[in-house]
């Protein structure tokens, strides 16, 4: 079985943390799964570190491997490190779950038998390829729309991840960089692979949530895509 390190991002709410890593214990197998928790600075120290003894000390069935960031750094920012503590520990695999997201059974099996099948693909559980907003573009008078992997859930190989360069992080805290790098994806000739998995549900809204600040972060990444794809849209949608 190929390593596989799962890297889960959190801001607070040890809650949801916690509930993923009991799914993990009772529905993802054993052997070969590393578990990366990303403490993106949270603020409640305590609460989480007592938390993270108690499953680093009494829960053996997964490796657990814990980092504080120094600062808040967001989605994708911490996602990054969590992907370099994992390669850096020998995961060919790896899994980005967000801590908003509960499965329902065995979701690593699926990504090993489809990378061993064919390494070069983006893995997500949704890809929106219907018009979304998000993904809607107008460029020299020609409509565009992009399809994207929603980022809540992807998957790929380590050397795929190597090759992506991880999450761009012009676009801050949030917003865009799972458009940015499903389109650096389709550049560089990967597959968007959906599992469209029943076992995997988006709880939404738990972390971030969508307010009219989030709306001018979202605004303002949007306008940086574009910058940045501009000249390639185009190609990528054959037009």
């Amino acid at each position: 079985m190929n390593k596989v390190g799962i890297i889960v991002p959190f801001y607070n709410h040890w809650d949801l943390c916690h509930a993923r890593l009991f799914e993990f214990y009772r529905l993802l197998p054993q052997e070969d799964v590393e578990i990366i928790l990303v403490d993106d600075a949270s603020e409640d120290i305590e609460e989480i570190q007592g938390g993270i003894s108690w499953w680093q000390k009494d829960t053996k069935h997964h490796k657990i491997r814990y980092y504080r960031t120094p600062e808040n750094c967001g989605f994708g920012g911490a996602m990054n490190i969590g992907a370099k503590i994992a390669m850096r520990n020998g995961a060919e695999i790896l899994i980005f779950h967000s801590n908003d997201v509960k499965i329902f059974g065995d979701v690593v099996t699926p990504v090993i038998d489809i990378i061993n099948k064919n390494e070069n693909v983006l893995i997500g559980n949704e890809l929106i390829n219907y018009p979304a907003g998000w993904n809607e573009f107008e460029i020299r008078g020609k409509k565009i729309l992009i399809p994207w992997l929603n980022g809540y859930w992807l998957a790929c190989s380590s050397k795929i991840w190597k090759m992506l360069g991880g999450f761009d992080p012009i676009y801050g805290k949030h917003d865009y960089e799972d458009v940015d790098i499903s389109t650096k994806a389709l550049i560089i000739g990967l597959t968007l692979v959906p599992l469209n998995s029943p076992l995997i549900k988006h709880l939404g809204t738990q972390t971030i949530g969508y307010t009219v600040e989030r709306l001018a972060i979202t605004t303002k990444n949007r306008e940086k895509y574009l910058q940045k794809w501009s000249d390639k849209l185009l190609e990528i949608c054959g037009k």
